[in-house]
């Protein structure tokens, strides 16, 4: 899952991004608020200490792309294809990803808040440390997904199909989910059993 730009990366400014090719490109510091992106192709570019507010992504391409340190707030990816995009220490609240397709993703020691996955197809990509809050996930596909030691509050997931994924070493807190959307994918014994508590079954010994 891991990889490295191939090329050096110049520094600029996100202002001048309609001006850009939008590669091998690292933008450090920014604000980047109220932008509407279309079909840009952003390739071996890097976002290090950067919020972006209120940013949408329409019918991008986003590869070998990286989240150092960013905030999140309030941002659409709809109709995107993102492929190795990485988020390392981010805060994502309020993020909308509709009718995109993603591989290779990864996000480690980050918050997922507020957000809503929909008509999505997310696989082959790593979940490390992450935390999910009251996240909606509507009519999404999850394969070959790892998630590592993430916790889950309140996320409610809705005709969405987990097909072999790793969520054994994952915690759940008032989660609602479909026990037949699990099928196939791996839970330990305590985070089934936190799953089913939350639909209100007691398990005594």
């Amino acid at each position: 899952m891991k990889w490295n730009f191939r090329h050096e990366l110049r520094q600029d400014e996100f202002k001048n991004h309609e001006d850009l090719t939008l590669s091998y490109l690292l933008f450090t510091n920014e604000e980047i608020t109220k932008e509407q992106i279309n079909f840009e192709t952003f390739r071996e570019v890097e976002f290090k200490r950067c919020k972006l507010d209120h940013v949408t992504f329409d019918n991008n391409f986003l590869g070998k792309v990286k989240f150092e340190n960013c905030e999140l707030n309030n941002i659409t990816f709809n109709g995107c294809n993102l492929s190795n995009v990485d988020f390392d220490n981010c805060k994502l609240i309020n993020v909308s990803i509709f009718e995109s397709t993603i591989s290779n993703m990864s996000i480690e020691e980050s918050i997922v808040e507020y957000s809503k996955i929909e008509n999505t197809k997310i696989d082959n990509s790593i979940f490390e440390k992450v935390k999910f809050m009251d996240n909606i996930h509507r009519h999404n596909k999850y394969v070959y997904l790892k998630f590592a030691h993430c916790t889950f509050i309140s996320d409610n997931f809705i005709d969405t199909n987990f097909k072999e994924c790793d969520l054994k070493t994952s915690h759940f807190e008032e989660v609602k989910i479909n026990l037949d959307e699990l099928i196939t994918s791996k839970l330990s014994l305590l985070s089934l059993l936190e799953i089913v508590s939350a639909k209100g079954i007691i398990i005594e010994e």
